[in-house]
């Protein structure tokens, strides 16, 4: 522990042994000693023998170097010359840890038709970039998605760094467990009942009625050998036709853009706490922007440096031809309704495009499909 606190200097003249005897003689601790030419010594000593050598030096007519420090007083040293380097490093810390405790980033992953009924649950549950991850429960977000997405096998959600991660594994739910309760087989949805297929219980519905949803299809109730009313666990198969709709705004104009001469180019440094930049923002009515992006702390530390470039423009309107807007119109929400009603076939399917809004034109696209609606409902759940 003492060579920790150490410092080195050089004593030149003739015959340093004398000042080397004269200095032990004074209760001076050489740490080490090493003799450079006939007229010079390097030695390792403390920094309070060194003020004494120093001035036993001056008394007998020997020149001395300064004292260089060593060990931990030469890493003290050199710390404090950064100064502004190891602040900024346990700013940086001290932001790294605090930002580990939110989430940045959501992925959800091959949810197929579910990715977007995902994002706007998590929409509705407050579930969204910037909030802590302690107000995320994962194992409840888990069971909340499994019971609003009946048709896949399981959800996955984890933590991945500052990234919630929900990963969806389509295909046929489970088989339910086995349940002695009573209960009733209700329509999950509206639709034009098709075939009703009953194994056990009493139908309450026939094929081609309209239903609605939550009504009655089969009653979880049997007559018994003398004839008195069973309560039983109603059972079966009901598949009904039923109408997706979609409808679309294309826009049946177009803007082009044209250079207005102005332009800007700053560098903002974007962090979890908010976005910096030394330059204000030109006060442009229309411009066009570029954005590179460079990440500077990765997964753990979501800091980038962000490279802006903005130019003035005018914009000039002009009508697009209505059958390109058409076509477009129609193969978007041909697209959006398969995706609506997988994984359902369709059996008809009709467009209804040409009506202008404002702007755009309205596209509307209907599908039939033929689907199960039934679902078990407990005679004792609310």
């Amino acid at each position: 522990m003492k060579g920790l606190f150490s410092v080195r200097c050089r004593v030149t003249g003739l015959n340093v042994e004398k000042l080397v005897n004269e200095a032990r003689k004074r209760g001076m601790i050489f740490r080490k000693a090493r003799r450079e030419q006939n007229r010079a010594l390097t030695v390792d000593l403390s920094p309070r023998d060194y003020g004494a050598l120093h001035a036993l030096a001056g008394e007998m007519g020997y020149e001395i170097g300064p004292a260089e420090p060593l060990g931990l007083l030469k890493l003290i040293r050199r710390l404090s010359r950064r100064a502004g380097l190891w602040t900024g490093i346990f700013l940086a810390s001290a932001l790294l840890v605090w930002s580990l405790g939110y989430i940045w980033q959501i992925r959800v992953e091959n949810a197929g038709p579910y990715a977007g009924e995902i994002r706007l649950f998590l929409e509705e549950n407050g579930i969204r970039p910037g909030v802590r991850r302690s107000a995320v429960d994962l194992e409840a977000l888990r069971e909340s998605l499994e019971w609003r997405l009946p048709k896949v096998k399981w959800v996955r959600a984890e933590w991945s760094g500052v990234t919630l991660r929900l990963r969806v594994e389509e295909g046929t739910p489970p088989p339910e467990r086995a349940d002695t309760r009573t209960g009733d087989v209700v329509a999950a949805e509206d639709g034009l009942l098709k075939r009703l297929t009953v194994y056990a219980g009493t139908p309450e519905a026939r094929p081609g009625d309209m239903v609605k949803a939550g009504q009655v299809l089969i009653r979880g109730e049997e007559r018994g050998a003398n004839g008195e009313t069973v309560p039983v666990r109603a059972r079966g198969e009901a598949v009904a036709r039923a109408w997706i709709t979609v409808r679309l705004r294309i826009p049946a104009v177009e803007y082009r853009s044209h250079p207005a001469g102005g332009s800007q180019e700053r560098r903002i440094l974007q962090t979890p706490a908010g976005s910096f930049c030394a330059e204000a923002e030109e006060d442009y009515l229309t411009c066009e922007t570029e954005k590179t992006i460079l990440p500077l702390g990765g997964a753990w530390l979501p800091v980038s440096l962000i490279r802006e470039k903005r130019t003035e423009v005018w914009l000039e309107k002009r009508a697009r031809d209505a059958d390109a807007v058409r076509a477009e119109g129609e193969a978007a929400a041909l697209n959006i309704l398969e995706k609506t009603a997988y994984p359902h076939e369709m059996v008809d399917k009709w467009l209804n495009c040409g009506m202008i809004e404002g702007d755009n034109m309205i596209v509307t696209a209907t599908a039939e499909i033929e689907k199960e609606i039934g679902r078990s409902r407990p005679r004792n759940t609310p």
